[in-house]
């Protein structure tokens, strides 16, 4: 169920990519972040003072969220920023490239050492994420570099979720991650820029799609399903992110789906079925070899 529920937030985060490089032509990147995040932030709060009121108070829950909610909005500015200035396929590139961040920043902090058959569908995952996003007409621009403080902040938010959510409240530390980032984003936005609080009919839309879809429930699923899902797992199926992202902007930007990225897709597929697949069996040897142990 945890594994269907983190391909359905690549299905879903896939879905709000072109939007919101449509909606950043006409919305204010920062503004856009702040409401987005503070729907999420809205919504979860309210929810964990019905749940238990006593959460709200958890100093732990707050001060860890604070880290989280920061990462959260250096992301989410960062991609929109970028987006305005590069290719989609580059952002989407640049933005998985988190997947290969993620195991080394692991390894260096954390010890944690990654196994062969993650290094090997690491590499494949990588290579279907190059086939499938980068365009090679796009030169690099400012708007890649910005695109790599993404990768590098949705990593460490990953991996920071993953220890933070085995040793604290979930509820309230989900909440305080959205309601840092819509604070973060919000100063950013009022001190930065002409204040306007106006949205037409179509960009409220897409708001809320991105404040209650695209971070309420995808980033609540992301944080709490490593309570029980290994951050390196977590990272391989948000690959899956792009392919879906190609397959909406086909569907419903008209935007051309070519030959190289259908097999870059189909890499990533298959990369992470067979991750899947190895990581079974090594878990039922395990399984049989501590069962024998104790007989």
């Amino acid at each position: 169920m945890k594994i269907f529920l983190l391909i359905l937030t690549s299905i879903i985060w896939g879905s709000t990519f072109f939007l919101i490089k449509d909606t950043v032509a006409t919305v204010n990147e920062y503004y856009l972040v702040f409401v987005r995040t503070f729907i999420a932030a809205v919504s979860m709060l309210i929810f964990v003072y019905f749940k238990n009121k006593r959460d709200l108070f958890n100093v732990n829950a707050l001060l860890k969220g604070m880290v989280l909610g920061l990462l959260l909005a250096t992301t989410y500015i960062s991609q929109t920023i970028g987006l305005k200035y590069t290719s989609s396929g580059h952002s989407a590139f640049i933005t998985g490239a988190g997947v290969i961040i993620i195991p080394i920043l692991l390894f260096i902090f954390f010890k944690r050492k990654l196994k062969i058959h993650e290094v090997a569908v690491l590499i494949v995952v990588f290579i279907g994420l190059y086939i499938l996003t980068y365009d090679s007409e796009t030169i690099l621009n400012i708007g890649d570099l910005i695109t790599l403080v993404t990768s590098f902040s949705l990593a460490w938010h990953l991996i920071l979720a993953g220890k933070y959510v085995k040793t604290t409240e979930a509820f309230s530390l989900i909440g305080y991650q959205f309601l840092f980032a819509s604070i973060a984003s919000f100063i950013i936005y009022v001190t930065t820029q002409p204040i306007s609080f106006g949205l037409n009919s179509s960009e409220t839309i897409t708001l809320l799609y991105l404040g209650f879809v695209g971070t309420l429930f995808c980033y609540f699923i992301s944080v709490w399903a490593q309570k029980h899902v290994d951050t390196v797992t977590v990272a391989l199926i948000f690959t899956l992110e792009p392919v879906f992202a190609a397959l909406f902007a086909w569907i419903f930007a008209s935007e051309s789906l070519s030959l190289k990225e259908v097999l870059g897709g189909v890499i990533i597929l298959l990369g992470i079925v067979a991750f899947q697949f190895m990581s079974t069996a090594n878990e039922r040897r395990s399984k049989v070899a501590k069962e024998m142990l104790c007989k």
